[in-house]
């Protein structure tokens, strides 16, 4: 499939800007999932499209940019779910009906961060979480990279150890983030915030995904082990969902080329990280999938995908 980037939005464009941002209501709140996230029985997505526009990103691949009207390129739209917490609700309550509200594993969000700057008008993120109060599931996975879900801690901590925040740190280097992702928080504001979040009783687990070129182990894995209860390390060939494939048909090939990083598809850094974790946190230490899913499978039941094996 090819990708379908193009179009761009612009102050000179009011049509195409407005649709950017124009608000879909919701027809649904909960989506079940599977794929990489077969741990998890649902997944929760406030918004559609992602203003952080990661050029790793899967979702690029992904029906729901590939056709999406207007045709616009990736992080150049975000859409709010407008309802979603009220059909939140009303599904939550059917689960809890029928005895089934704690064997829920909800993954919140994979296909768009439910901290982006959308939030800060919309709400939806905080709307979903004040439900979750009401009707808390056997687990909810927050996942995210964006120092506003701090406005939220309180209501997290709310869900006690049903809840996990999950925070993107894919490289303690701040130029590898700029290179790759300049549209997304610095690495400083993200470890001030994990920190935040610790000192808040938070469960926080680190996300390492895709992990990026970083310092070394030693410096970088000290971190991740003082800031983090888990921490998951990913990469783009074992985390795009089809072996790097779907990383292929982006534009981090010419990324890593201009930079001088090497083969992007190259494991062996991630191998090394997840090694050294491994050897001083042990079951705390994930890798890609079964990383992902350890915390989910504790309350589906679902056995555990092979992980990785580190020589």
């Amino acid at each position: 499939m090819k990708l379908r980037d193009n179009g761009a939005v612009s102050e000179q464009n009011p049509i195409t800007l407005d649709e950017a941002r124009r608000p879909r209501p919701a027809s649904a709140a909960l989506t079940k999932t599977g794929g990489f996230l077969a741990g998890f029985t649902h997944t929760l997505q406030p918004y559609i499209g992602c203003r952080f526009g990661c050029e790793y990103c899967y979702v690029k691949a992904l029906s729901v940019h590939q056709f999406h009207q207007p045709p616009l390129a990736w992080g150049e739209y975000v859409h709010p779910r407008t309802g979603i917490a009220e059909k939140l609700r009303k599904e939550l309550a059917r689960a809890q009906a029928r005895g089934e509200l704690d064997a829920l594993a909800i993954f919140m969000s994979s296909a768009t961060d439910p901290y982006q700057a959308a939030e800060r008008r919309w709400r939806l993120s905080r709307a979903c979480l004040e439900v979750f109060a009401d009707y808390p599931p056997g687990l909810l996975m927050v996942q995210t990279r964006s120092p506003l879900v701090a406005d939220d801690f309180a209501r997290l901590a709310r869900l006690g150890t049903r809840c996990w925040l999950s925070f993107t740190v894919e490289t303690d280097r701040d130029e590898v983030r700029r290179a790759l992702t300049p549209r997304c928080p610095a690495i400083a504001q993200r470890l001030e915030t994990i920190a935040a979040a610790r000192a808040h009783g938070l469960n926080v687990q680190v996300a390492v995904s895709p992990c990026l070129p970083y310092s070394d182990v030693e410096t970088f894995g000290a971190q991740l082990v003082e800031l983090a209860g888990r921490v998951v390390v990913d990469t783009y060939t074992s985390g795009d969902g089809q072996a790097g494939i779907r990383t292929a048909r982006t534009g981090v090939a010419g990324r890593y080329a201009a930079q001088g990083w090497g083969d992007w598809r190259s494991e062996g850094a991630a191998q090394a990280l997840y090694a050294w974790l491994s050897a001083r946190i042990g079951a705390r230490a994930g890798w890609s999938q079964a990383g992902f899913s350890a915390l989910a499978r504790s309350v589906t039941c679902v056995a555990p995908a092979q992980t990785a094996v580190v020589s």
